[in-house]
């Protein structure tokens, strides 16, 4: 699917879910944390695109519109077709916007990532 017909189908489907769109990224505020899903084209390929989500802790940061690359924890999903894709974003969002919920995944050895800002998540979570 041509990612320009993707973006409009699975933007459709998060603003039903309260998400607002801003260039090729959709944020939702939940209490905690920034939900973030952003479509990016591949700079080699324009049939190509990937689909990254993000969660960004308020505690942990003072952006209001977080970018996805500065999520705390991140992802990139599988490209299916709009509604599979929504509806994967939509369980993994509600599986780690909380800190609580992160703290869950890190004991069941689920939480994936690495570097400097999960080192910060890991230390907010066990400390």
């Amino acid at each position: 699917m041509d990612a320009e017909i993707f973006k409009v189908k699975v933007g459709k489907l998060l603003e039903l879910q309260g998400f607002k769109k801003s260039n090729a990224t959709w944020r939702k505020d939940f209490e905690e944390s920034i939900a973030v899903l952003n479509v990016q084209k591949s700079q080699w390929n324009d049939g190509v695109y990937y689909i990254n989500v993000g969660i960004y802790f308020k505690t942990l940061g003072k952006e209001v519109a977080p970018t996805q690359n500065r999520c705390h924890i991140g992802q990139r999903l599988q490209v299916e077709e709009p509604e599979s894709v929504v509806s994967a974003a939509l369980g993994w969002f509600s599986s780690r916007s909380t800190l609580d919920a992160v703290r869950l995944r890190h004991k069941e050895g689920t939480l994936m990532g690495n570097g400097m800002v999960m080192k910060v998540v890991i230390e907010a979570i066990t400390t």
